[in-house]
């Protein structure tokens, strides 16, 4: 039976978490990894869907603890990525997606444990670190787990982003077997403009 375009709904996690989602637009399937805090109601997120949905069937969901989603037992690296992959299941294939900000580490690890991840197009990595966790210690993981992550990815950082951000985004980029740093003429802080959408839309042809 056909979806239709505009939906939303819920997905059981792995550990029975209820996780919101919602889907637009028509076209291959692109999922968009928000903040951590971010909603997928959020101006940045609505506004990248609304845009991408032109050409893309996109699927936008609360992180959990955060808008329709349930908090569940605990929160772990392990239970983000399996929040994700849930989605995922709703998309039903082989789907690419977007992170951004903290969302973009997020989307890598999926990258690296899902074979239904296409491609990933990652804006300025960020890290989210837990209470007490030391920095480098998260860092050098998350970089040395870029090591499995085995599809075309972009990792892209703005212009006028700081010196550190645009860093790490090309450190990202180097420990990526398939990976390409590409950096905007643009300021990423606000809503996503032209030359954010444009990049996205021209790796994922």
């Amino acid at each position: 039976m056909e979806q239709a375009a505009n939906a939303s709904g819920t997905v059981l996690s792995a550990d029975g978490t209820t996780i919101a989602w919602s889907r637009q637009g028509s076209g291959p399937p692109l999922a968009i990894v928000g903040p951590l805090l971010a909603h997928r109601s959020s101006r940045a997120t609505a506004a990248l869907a609304d845009a991408l949905s032109k050409t893309h069937t996109v699927y936008t969901y609360d992180r959990r603890g955060i808008g329709e989603s349930g908090i569940g037992e605990e929160y772990t690296a392990e239970s983000d990525v399996d929040d994700l992959l849930a989605v995922l299941q709703v998309a039903g294939g082989a789907t690419d997606l977007y992170g951004f900000y903290d969302g973009a580490f997020l989307a890598l690890r999926a990258a690296e444990e899902s074979t239904v991840v296409s491609r990933v197009v990652a804006l300025e990595p960020t890290l989210s670190l837990g209470d007490g966790e030391d920095e480098l210690l998260v860092l050098q993981s998350e970089i040395e787990g870029l090591g499995g992550v085995n599809v075309p990815v972009l990792i892209l950082a703005g212009s006028a982003s700081g010196g550190e951000t645009q860093d790490l985004a090309r450190r990202a980029a180097d420990a990526l077997d398939e990976g390409e740093f590409r950096l905007l003429e643009t300021d990423t802080s606000g809503l996503p403009d032209s030359a954010l959408t444009e990049a996205i839309e021209s790796f994922l042809q």
